[in-house]
């Protein structure tokens, strides 16, 4: 059956509901919930991608203000923490709560969109809140949309833990340097899932080369059952759980 193309605007007032906000332009919510695989399907469609632009930018805005106010922070630091908050896991969480997958036009089913996607258009969605209010008062309207995340409480609650300025990567790479006065040499071994352009990923194994002796050894007490939109976040994901063997372990390598 040939597929036609919008023509109209849908009903997205309940969507807004859970948003909390409600738009003078509702077209904008409605392109910012479209994929580019449903538009190549449906030629009147908009999709999201310039909102999801402009959306990125907003929330970076507002995660930098409130860390502008913390004058202890150095530039290091407030990168690492607007990271830690607006990384696609993160978002497409956010996105998760207030049953964003429900509503994304998308030419797959949508159990099969991945988190990439979500967090793609929740970006979108704050584009979507700031266009629709302009200036100050859109600006406003994003923050009072964030604050149903507690992302600021979150900020905050990072800023009065030292450690957390420093990423895990770091943190593991220190602990080994401690003990083993040199820096770990670390292989992976990936494992994928997906289309090309929603792939996932996670971390399927991990090996360290014993300084001592050469031989890389396999973390078999480190397993994760998560994946990733992004090698990226697989990677932080793996150093977290092995930041926490190792330490148990006194940071020794053994081939048991």
């Amino acid at each position: 059956m040939e597929k036609t193309a919008i023509t109209k605007s849908i009903d997205l007032t309940e969507l807004e509901n859970r948003i909390g906000y409600h738009f003078k332009n509702q077209k904008l919510l409605e392109e910012a919930i479209t994929t580019s695989s449903y538009s190549k399907e449906h030629p009147d469609a908009l999709n999201y991608q310039r909102l999801e632009l402009l959306g990125d930018r907003v929330i970076s805005l507002i995660l930098t203000e409130n860390l502008m106010a913390e004058e202890s922070l150095d530039e290091g630091k407030m990168t690492f923490l607007k990271a830690e908050l607006e990384n696609n896991q993160r978002l497409a969480e956010y996105g998760e709560t207030i049953g964003l997958r429900n509503y994304i036009r998308a030419s797959e089913e949508r159990e099969n969109i991945s988190p990439k996607v979500i967090a793609d258009v929740f970006e979108a969605v704050c584009g979507a809140i700031y266009w629709d209010g302009r200036g100050s008062h859109g600006m406003a309207e994003v923050k009072k949309f964030l604050q149903k995340f507690q992302i600021l409480e979150q900020l905050q609650e990072k800023m009065s833990a030292v450690e957390d300025f420093i990423p895990v990567r770091n943190r593991f790479e220190n602990g080994f340097r401690a003990i083993n006065r040199c820096n770990p040499d670390i292989k992976f071994t990936y494992e994928s899932q997906g289309v090309a352009h929603q792939k996932q990923w996670r971390i399927e194994a991990c090996t360290i080369k014993n300084p001592q002796t050469g031989e890389y050894i396999e973390l078999h007490g480190v397993k994760s059952d998560r994946w990733f939109s992004n090698i990226k976040d697989a990677e932080t994901d793996f150093f977290e759980k092995a930041y926490h063997y190792m330490e148990e372990r006194g940071w020794e390598l053994d081939s048991s």
